[in-house]
């Protein structure tokens, strides 16, 4: 073969491989590149849920605390009122009450809210934080209803009624602790179901009455 085109074909196959390497160079970088941006978008996205479910938990904890606020408003007005009937100071024993019916909507309504945004482990938990809270109104509501009719029983209910009030608050820092360690936890490699969750029964001593 003549020497100038054996030249010219091993340039051609020289230009033609390392064409062919810097495509492959190019595609590798282009897919790491890809990849890169994969991993950012799913940073992204697992920090916007992690910022939801802790905003909804802000929210419903919050909510809690309401309700046990209003329930202490409530009954202090109402003995205040069985106490000293003509006192017009500090709002109304109904007002107090409704007061109390109103945080209670906002709780449920946190509550759907969480709903969304967490696991069934987590729904479960603080599920079962609502039923204890309804369970502190029910007590008001059993007291309320004694002690206007100055019954005996009046004096006991007030002391359950202050006692479970007492055991809520324990039983809101264990879902509070709980909470913490879903937060925490990386809900794809590190489930929250490793974490040993105390059912909330076994902090509460007594059921309300019926």
């Amino acid at each position: 073969m003549d020497p100038q085109i054996q030249g010219a074909v091993l340039g051609a196959g020289a230009t033609a491989l390392g064409g062919a390497i810097a495509w492959v160079g190019a595609r590798a970088q282009a897919g790491a590149a890809l990849e890169s941006v994969r991993m950012q978008v799913r940073g992204q996205q697992f920090d916007a849920r992690w910022q939801m479910r802790r905003d909804a938990y802000a929210a419903f904890f919050g909510a809690v605390e309401e309700v046990r606020t209003a329930v202490a408003d409530a009954r202090g007005i109402q003995v205040v009122r069985l106490q000293h009937p003509d006192q017009t100071l500090g709002g109304t024993a109904p007002e107090a009450r409704m007061a109390v019916a109103e945080v209670m909507k906002r709780l449920w309504f946190q509550q759907s809210l969480l709903r969304l945004s967490v696991s069934s482990l987590e729904r479960m938990a603080t599920d079962s934080l609502v039923e204890q809270v309804t369970g502190l109104v029910r007590y008001l509501d059993e007291w309320w209803e004694v002690a206007l009719q100055n019954s005996l029983l009046a004096d006991e209910l007030d002391e359950r009624l202050r006692s479970r009030s007492g055991e809520l608050v324990e039983v809101i820092e264990h879902v509070m602790e709980s909470a913490r360690g879903w937060l925490d936890a990386n809900p794809d490699v590190d489930p929250p179901g490793r974490r040993q969750v105390v059912p909330i029964a076994c902090l509460i001593s007594r059921s309300p009455p019926t």
